[in-house]
């Protein structure tokens, strides 16, 4: 493609899903720039500034015209950088090898069209933290409460480098799970692993367990509103949410990172190393949204967010209680564990503590487990991306 001329004219296109009805302003990109280098790379870099008052990322797509804009077929597979789920900012750039994915490709003019959406498809409108790419320190600190409740399915505490990603500021509500279960969610395969399509249909399964918005679990009735986390999900609900919302379950590894690292030290719970009671929805705590301390009403969820004294270095709240949350890991011992395990295919990770626990369980580093095709009115999860 030495000879190819490629010129690229840019379009910017502001898109706002009406499905996505939380958004209320659409998102904004400016100053698009994209020339094609003159070295031999060849690679074309399009750079934009990318600003939305009402969400911290935004999905970008590029689609390339090579008749002067009469249509836009090329979708740009070899481009990398701010593409897909982008952290607003000035700045944002993205290289697409054109030369490698079309070799013969040799065009005298191009339109590339940059597009702007508040959520892939419009359908999760849940606030996201990006996490910055880098190491951090994972498993038992050995300070503190983590020492005193030192136990070797936690150590040996090492090094992770994790690539950049998002990850829910809330653990998924029952508002966003309804907008799933709306949409066809339990009647899609698309959206289902095959062991998990499998699981839905021999069960039967139209909604999760714990639907019902008054609940009574042993200690008087509370009413589930849409803000309240969505409880009773087995692992193969929750993988199929996230992949209608156009994402993934965390990793055991990126749920650890955003809960607890500082940049240069792993808390022990989210907000610090000495435990606090009144800064997660535990047995104990004395908020009343979760129930608290105070006689027997406080067998129940919170709704997210109430306890913002106790988020993570990076904001993500409700990491602490409230509920279990899944990860996409199968339950395994860390390397060099000096107890080493494997319950591949038996248990995947449950992280994060729920509302009827405390202390020990709502350690960032403390490690569950459960049963993939069970559900449990202490268990939830977070969308990542």
């Amino acid at each position: 493609m030495p000879r190819t001329r490629l010129l690229i004219v840019t379009i910017t296109l502001l898109l706002l899903s009406a499905a996505c009805a939380a958004h209320a302003v659409a998102p904004s990109v400016t100053n698009v720039q994209a020339t094609q280098q003159q070295d031999a790379s060849r690679k074309v870099k399009i750079t934009y500034n990318l600003s939305d008052p009402d969400s911290s990322s935004v999905y970008i797509t590029v689609t390339i015209s090579t008749d002067n804009g009469a249509t836009y077929s090329i979708t740009p597979s070899l481009a990398t950088g701010d593409i897909g789920w982008v952290r607003t900012g000035g700045d944002r750039t993205i290289y697409w090898d054109a030369k490698s994915q079309y070799p013969t490709g040799q065009w005298a003019n191009c339109k590339a069209k940059v597009t702007a959406d508040d959520a892939s498809g419009g359908v999760y409108p849940g606030q996201m933290i990006y996490i910055p790419a880098g190491s951090f320190q994972m498993g038992n600190s050995g300070e503190g409460n983590d020492w005193a409740y030192s136990n070797c399915y936690e150590l040996p505490q090492h090094w992770v480098n994790l690539p950049a990603y998002y990850i829910g500021k809330y653990e998924v509500t029952r508002g966003e799970y309804a907008q799933f279960k709306n949409a066809g969610g339990y009647s899609n395969p698309a959206y289902w692993s095959s062991a998990g399509w499998s699981w839905k249909v021999s069960n039967g399964r139209t909604e999760p367990y714990y639907w019902a918005s008054d609940q009574n679990w042993g200690t008087g009735t509370f009413t589930q509103t849409n803000n309240h986390p969505v409880v009773g999900v087995c692992y193969y609900e929750a993988e199929a949410f996230c992949n209608w919302a156009g994402g993934h379950l965390a990793t055991e590894a990126q749920w650890e990172k955003a809960t607890r690292w500082t940049g240069s030290h792993p808390n022990v719970y989210p907000w610090g190393d000495v435990w606090d009671q009144e800064k997660c929805n535990n047995y104990y705590d004395s908020n009343p949204a979760g129930g608290g301390y105070a006689g027997y009403a406080k067998y129940q969820t919170s709704p997210v967010g109430s306890y913002p004294s106790g988020g993570s270095p990076y904001g993500c709240q409700d990491m602490a209680g409230n509920v279990w949350e899944w990860c996409q890991d199968w339950y395994v011992s860390y390397a060099g564990s000096s107890c080493p395990f494997d319950y591949t295919n038996s248990y995947r990770v449950l992280r994060g503590g729920g509302w009827s626990d405390s202390g020990n369980f709502d350690r960032c580093a403390f490690r569950g487990s459960y049963d993939p095709d069970l559900s449990d009115f202490g268990v939830g999860f977070r969308l990542a991306r």
